[in-house]
């Protein structure tokens, strides 16, 4: 049996490789703000490093970069999830390094372990997972289904304050800019504009939050994003993530001023009953940037 922190020997060379080229494969299914992909890997040895890839990010929309590493940080829990139901025991590294500010995390495998029975309805989930921008009808989703939802987001050390009717109102307006809010299409790929709200008269409205605002909390909120995502799909829920009313810093501060300074803002979802189940995996994702040493 292998120690903790051991190297991988050149026995396993082949499978460690193998298992890190599928991890980040399996990432491009990921969500990411205006299907940008914003992440490369590099692999070295048994580790998978994600890089912020600036090149990506479109500055119009995503001013100081956070959309794009709450993007990332999506993409690090698709193969996290990849790596765990595949068996293998791993360290994540989510410490800042000064000299490659862009190196966000690094996965680390460990060993081969028994795969965890909890980690293979998410790794099912991964190429069915779907924006649902279709207005939300019928009946809200069980309290149940929202519970399993929490918990997953909350494993990831983030939270989510669900938003009562007055307050799904009140965010309406702000995101809008204090202009009346009417329905239309999203306007983002990952998040969508105020009509998202107007169109969920059916739905729960959650918002992603944190106690804490640096790039790490980012990344993180990313993670969370793609727990509560996956697991949403598995129990039959649609997702609709909506960023207008956290993309600028006034409507950020708003919106933490209007849910009681209980921490900050990353991202509101829309959750609703999923109308039609997802009939087979989505079209594979674009080649992923992995560069190997």
């Amino acid at each position: 049996m292998q120690s903790a922190g051991a190297t991988i020997h050149p026995i396993g060379v082949q499978a460690v490789v193998h298992a890190l080229l599928a991890a980040a494969n399996a990432a491009g299914f990921a969500p990411s703000i205006l299907e940008s992909q914003p992440w490369r890997w590099r692999l070295t040895g048994n580790t998978l490093a994600l890089h912020l890839d600036r090149t990506r990010i479109d500055h119009d929309v995503d001013v100081d970069g956070r959309l794009a590493i709450i993007s990332c940080g999506a993409a690090l829990h698709h193969a996290r999830i990849a790596l765990a139901a595949a068996g293998w025991r791993l360290t994540a590294n989510r410490r800042a390094d000064p000299a490659d500010p862009d190196r966000l995390a690094s996965l680390r495998l460990e060993e081969r372990s028994p795969a965890e029975p909890e980690d293979a309805p998410l790794m099912g989930s991964i190429p069915l997972r779907r924006t649902d921008r279709t207005p939300v009808t019928g009946a809200p989703i069980a309290a149940g289904q929202l519970k399993a939802v929490t918990a997953a987001v909350r494993a990831e050390e983030t939270s989510l304050h669900v938003l009562y009717p007055d307050e799904v109102l009140e965010l309406a307006r702000v995101a809008s800019g204090g202009l009346p809010v009417a329905s239309g299409p999203a306007d983002r790929s990952t998040g969508a504009g105020p009509a998202g709200l107007a169109d969920g008269r059916g739905a729960t409205f959650a918002l992603l939050y944190g106690h804490t605002d640096e790039p790490e909390d980012w990344l993180r909120a990313g993670e969370a994003l793609s727990a509560g995502w996956l697991t949403a799909t598995a129990a039959g829920v649609s997702v609709l993530p909506l960023s207008a009313a956290v993309e600028v810093v006034a409507t950020r501060q708003a919106v933490q001023v209007m849910i009681g300074c209980v921490g900050y803002p990353y991202l509101l979802l829309r959750l609703g009953r999923a109308t039609v189940a997802p009939s087979g995996p989505r079209r594979a994702p674009a080649a992923q940037t992995i560069d190997r040493r």
